[in-house]
């Protein structure tokens, strides 16, 4: 069986695992590893020739200090510890839209109503740091991160990991009880571009022909964040879209720097009364019940906190967490956890298919398919005795004994062994080759591996390094040879 070349651990863990650790609250992603993963069945759902996948750069969030609250909250200075008000930036590469309606509010099906490359997802806020708390249910949940990250052969780091939807067709179900609870993405408060409503166009500069241009800076207003939408049975709110939903309508600022080809995606919003007061003008509100007046962060968590001794039934287990908390313990951004799924829609609606994902974040590695944080010659015997038990059988979908499992209704389903999204578990999913000191990949060792594990060597390549601690010296090739002598499986 031809292998892939070995990989050092050491480099597999930095390229492939992206810890999610940041004491400045920024976030970034790999540039260039966005790639179009369709959720259609066909897996040919339409979208503009010559489309480029929208590729997540960084997430910014932290607390934020303006210099004009009033007339420009996006000018300013960040900030850490306990603020009044924080501020969520995503940064793209390239020109993206903002997002126009895909037709589930009863508008019409316009998604590239502002330009041909608008950006649709989800930005979810863990603020308090627990995975047992917060989330959404179905079928909201089939649209969210821990449900579609493994589309792109990643898996998050830690513990929430066992959570994530690994063979779709298994896994996504409406019973929230059930394994994998991929509902539970731990996240309270969501920056969503899902679509869902049509926004208003606040202000605009360049053209003014209401298309998102290069170089143009626009605000947007519409219910871009939103409290988690299962806390709604046990919520006091009003105000927002309907009884029990903190879901406020807010202004985003989307900015395209022509130099360095980016997007800014810009929301500033209140984590306090007082600094929503400083946003809008006149005296700090009390807080209270009513999302169309001054309201932020704390009023949303003081909602939670009282509401989550009245929760029933699924929405007990996902907000129990909550009770008896403080809200003042919540005011630091730079303490919330993010995770990012993102992506456009088609051209064309399909109601089973709203959106073609592009790019996810934060802190996953790439093809972990045993839950150790790590892609290593594990994995990828997984994947071949995976091929080696369904190959040819019902779970393949041609049917066909050809060294690979074509997974049935691709599109709609996918499996995380199918690592680079090509909709079939191949040799080409096998990612650390199962016998290392083949480095010629032909399947035999012999004097030609020990000469490219040399000239490996002296070239100083991470191929070399045998003992994965970076270093390039005796006890690689110790290690080496050792691993040689042993042989392959």
């Amino acid at each position: 069986m031809p292998m892939k070349r070995a990989i050092s651990m050491l480099t597999l863990m930095i390229s492939g695992a992206a810890v999610l650790a940041s004491d400045d609250g920024v976030y970034t992603d790999e540039a260039g590893d966005a790639v179009i993963r369709r959720t259609d069945v066909g897996n040919d759902a339409p979208l503009p020739a010559g489309f480029v996948p929208i590729d997540l750069l960084e997430l910014r969030v932290q607390g934020w200090e303006p210099f004009s609250p009033q007339t420009d909250p996006y000018t300013g200075n960040t900030s850490g510890g306990d603020e009044d008000i924080a501020r969520i930036q995503l940064i793209v590469d390239g020109l993206v839209a903002p997002p126009g309606p895909i037709g589930i509010d009863g508008s019409p099906y316009m998604p590239y109503q502002f330009g041909d490359r608008p950006i649709f997802g989800y930005i979810e806020l863990d603020v308090d740091d627990r995975k047992d708390s917060g989330g959404e249910f179905m079928p909201l949940a089939r649209n969210r991160y821990l449900a579609n990250v493994g589309r792109f052969g990643q898996s998050p780091y830690g513990s929430i990991s066992h959570r994530m939807v690994r063979d779709s067709a298994e896994d996504i179900d409406s019973d929230f009880s059930s394994s994998p609870q991929f509902e539970r993405t731990g996240g309270e408060f969501t920056l969503t571009l899902c679509g869902c409503f049509t926004p208003t166009i606040v202000s605009q500069d360049g053209d003014m022909d209401s298309v998102f241009d290069a170089g143009e800076t626009w605000i947007v207003s519409g219910r871009f964040f939103e409290r988690f939408t299962a806390f709604e049975p046990a919520s006091g709110l009003f105000g927002g879209s309907d009884e029990g939903l903190f879901d406020p309508v807010v202004e985003l600022q989307f900015k395209h720097d022509i130099p360095e080809d980016r997007t800014y995606i810009t929301l500033v919003f209140p984590i306090t009364n007082h600094g929503a007061a400083m946003l809008a003008g006149g005296p700090t509100q009390s807080l209270d019940s009513d999302v169309s007046n001054h309201t932020s962060i704390a009023e949303a968590l003081d909602d939670l906190i009282y509401g989550a001794d009245y929760a029933q039934g699924d929405l007990y287990q996902l907000v129990d967490d909550w009770k008896g908390r403080d809200i003042d313990d919540y005011f630091r951004p730079r303490d919330w956890k993010p995770t990012a799924l993102i992506g456009t829609a088609p051209t064309v609606k399909d109601p089973a298919a709203l959106f073609v994902w592009t790019d996810t974040g934060y802190g996953e590695t790439y093809g972990d398919l045993n839950n150790d944080d790590m892609s290593t010659e594990l994995d990828s015997q997984i994947i071949v005795d995976t091929i080696d038990s369904l190959d040819g059988t019902a779970a393949d979908a041609d049917g066909i004994v050809d060294g690979e499992v074509t997974i049935v209704n691709f599109g709609p389903h996918f499996d995380l062994r199918d690592l680079n999204g090509d909709g079939v578990i191949s040799e080409s999913d096998i990612v650390v080759s199962l016998c290392p000191p083949d480095l010629t990949g032909d399947g035999i060792l012999n004097f030609f591996d020990v000469s490219a594990f040399l000239s490996a060597y002296n070239a100083q390549l991470p191929e070399a390094d045998f003992t994965g601690d970076g270093l390039l010296n005796f006890f690689d090739v110790s290690a080496y040879l050792g691993a040689y002598n042993a042989g392959c499986p």
